[in-house]
């Protein structure tokens, strides 16, 4: 696969602890909504999902937790303007075509950035779908592109925001998916979150007998 040349334009928190990432691509660059790609950077490279949306043309956006990583302090200290380069974009984690299935996703902290991505993809290009999201983080402070996702809510009857900050209201469960998602019936749910949540989410969803055939899982590397 041919390398990609990207240029870090910005860069910007956008929750407790987590640092957004805008880097120029070039002008043939394409992917879709969901996608990621790979980004390397002084002898060292990761995987990112995209947070941006295919209509934010010339521009690619990522977002991650602020870890300690070496890949992750070189990316925050680096000039802007400093040259990266990216492989992909690779994956399926996109939304499904059929616009009379809702899709009910749900995300966990930073995996928060595919369904992001997809959401506001939609809005752009005006898709019928409805979409619903289950957005669990630990505080409102930490929830990544939180302000976004409500703004969004607010001006696009197809989207609904559901939260759920579990040091005060305790962890997504059945329960609270089914209150949130409504008819199950016909829905595709979009699972992204680090394993343990993805593993705590298949087993809710199985209790709410939701066909293998209807989940969507991304194996979400964001986290170290």
């Amino acid at each position: 696969m041919a390398h990609n040349f990207l240029q870090l334009k910005d860069r910007f928190p956008v929750a407790e602890g987590t640092m957004a990432f805008v880097f120029r691509t070039p002008p043939d660059f394409n992917f879709r909504a969901g996608q990621y790609v790979e980004v390397f950077l002084e002898n060292a490279h990761r995987d990112f999902s995209i947070a941006s949306s295919p209509q934010d043309k010339g521009i690619l956006m990522v977002a991650t937790r602020m870890t300690g990583s070496a890949f992750k302090k070189s990316l925050a200290e680096v000039p802007l303007n400093t040259k990266a380069i990216m492989e992909g974009p690779f994956g399926d984690f996109t939304l499904h075509e059929n616009k009379d299935k809702k899709a009910v996703f749900i995300a966990g902290g930073i995996g928060i950035t595919p369904a992001r991505s997809i959401i506001k993809d939609a809005m752009e290009r005006k898709l019928p779908h409805k979409i619903k999201l289950i957005y669990s983080n630990r505080n409102r402070e930490g929830a990544a592109f939180l302000k976004d996702l409500e703004k969004w809510q607010r001006e696009n009857p197809n989207f609904e925001l559901y939260t759920r900050m579990t040091d005060r209201e305790g962890y997504v469960d059945a329960e609270f998916i089914k209150k949130s998602a409504g008819e199950l019936a016909g829905a595709i749910f979009y699972v992204v979150g680090p394993p343990e949540m993805a593993g705590a989410m298949s087993k809710a969803l199985e209790e709410l007998k939701i066909s293998r055939d209807d989940i969507r899982f991304e194996e979400f590397s964001g986290y170290n």
